[in-house]
């Protein structure tokens, strides 16, 4: 009989926002254990369909929702925790933006007893449960269970964490809440970074031992080789980017770099967001005029026909100019395993994802330094060198970001908790 394993999520299987990170993972997990995933944050109902879903994929959805009552017993709960008044603590001792810190605080910590105790009834675990708990986030939910660990000794805690779940910076009022009181009775926080890791050792001054291991994400082997990429050469040269066309992602650098550019460039955009029409608009207002520059935004594309868009046309050159990035974005990892050259910021693991296959610019590049970037890249778009970087990218991704070899690897080491 396979271990019991619990995968805490914001909404895999249903929503599209951690679909293109947990899927390739889900499978591995899945040859080494009995499954059960927890849905927390759905924003969309639930039809019939899909309850159907639910029930065939061994998926329990637990709304975080409450009325006032039940948020007034969730606060009462969570102020009879010792764990509350630690980080009441903590915040009084850094002595910045106290009140909002602990109002937000609080209001993390109520949101985790009701993840708790709504799971609590959903699963129905006890002290005789024996499984392990992989939370996908470092946030709440993890919070939620890791107080009340010493009821379950033979519950094993283990969470991943990226961004919004990590970096001060990216969580309101510039603190995370809470990391210390987790991470005591956390076995295992596992990081898809290196960046990452360095920035929570330093942090929270921890030692870098086996309760902190890196295991990269990853995406599939596309099976493509040099030779491959070499014979399905095309002479129109693609730049193409994937993002969320959202202010920290910083899309309106590729089109200021891309009005300063010489060389014949189609340059397609994948991805939706609230600064998409903007981005038109400012696409028409500074390429419209150029004869050499083609451009086109694709908006959302979902994560199987990003990969078939990559089969069916070949790709000059990805790049991204984003601001802020918590581990390998899965974007430049499906360049990378499809040979495909990079122009990126020198943000977060980006500078470990480009070795001699393509362009890294500055943490915060000028609009010419990127147009220099594309040109340069244009104007080596079918040379020796050129194919010199398709073949480092394959090399980059067969080390670093393989799913097979990655997901297998984290699988046996939850497998020996």
């Amino acid at each position: 009989m396979k271990p019991k394993l619990y995968l805490v999520t914001k909404d895999f299987p249903f929503g599209e926002g951690e679909k293109s990170f947990i899927k390739p993972e889900y499978p591995y997990l899945c040859e080494k254990f009995d499954v059960t995933i927890i849905v927390a944050e759905l924003t969309n109902e639930i039809g019939d369909q899909i309850n159907e879903r639910v029930s065939a994929e061994n998926t329990f959805v637990v709304s975080c929702k409450r009325n006032i009552w039940e948020k007034i017993g969730s606060y009462l709960r969570f102020l009879g925790e010792k764990a509350c008044y630690k980080e009441m603590l903590y915040i009084i001792r850094e002595r910045r933006a106290v009140l909002m810190r602990i109002s937000r605080a609080l209001m993390f910590g109520a949101a985790a007893e009701t993840f708790y105790y709504r799971t609590k009834k959903r699963i129905g675990i006890d002290r005789h449960t024996q499984a392990v708990f992989y939370f996908y986030w470092y946030d709440y939910k993890c919070f939620g269970l890791t107080m009340h660990k010493d009821k379950y000794p033979r519950v094993h805690i283990v969470s991943r964490t990226h961004g919004h779940d990590l970096y001060d910076e990216r969580e309101l009022y510039g603190r995370q809440f809470f990391k210390e009181q987790m991470d005591k009775r956390i076995e295992r926080l596992i990081f898809a970074a290196e960046y990452a890791k360095t920035y929570y050792l330093r942090r929270y001054q921890k030692q870098d031992c086996g309760k902190y291991p890196l295991h990269r994400l990853g995406v599939d082997d596309k099976h493509m080789s040099q030779e491959i990429r070499k014979a399905e050469f095309n002479k129109n040269f693609i730049l193409l980017s994937c993002s969320h066309a959202i202010s920290i992602k910083r899309v309106e650098l590729i089109i200021e770099g891309l009005s300063l550019v010489e060389e014949n460039i189609r340059w397609i955009h994948i991805g939706a967001g609230n600064q998409l029409e903007a981005l038109k608009e400012k696409a028409e207002e500074l390429l419209a005029a150029k004869k050499n520059i083609q451009y086109e935004f694709m908006g959302f594309v979902p994560n199987e026909k990003v990969i078939r868009f990559y089969r069916e046309n070949y790709i000059g050159c990805f790049i991204t100019t984003t601001s802020t990035e918590g581990g390998a974005p899965v974007s430049v990892q499906e360049a990378l395993s499809f040979g495909v050259p990079v122009i990126a910021a020198a943000i977060g693991e980006l500078p470990h994802m480009i070795e001699g296959n393509g362009v890294l610019l500055p943490e915060n590049p000028m609009p010419d330094q990127i147009g220099h970037a594309i040109n340069h890249m244009a104007m080596l778009y079918g040379s020796e060198e050129y194919f010199f970087m398709c073949g480092r990218s394959l090399e980059v991704y067969r080390n670093k970001f393989n799913a097979s070899n990655n997901f297998i690897l984290l699988a046996e080491e939850l497998e020996k908790l």
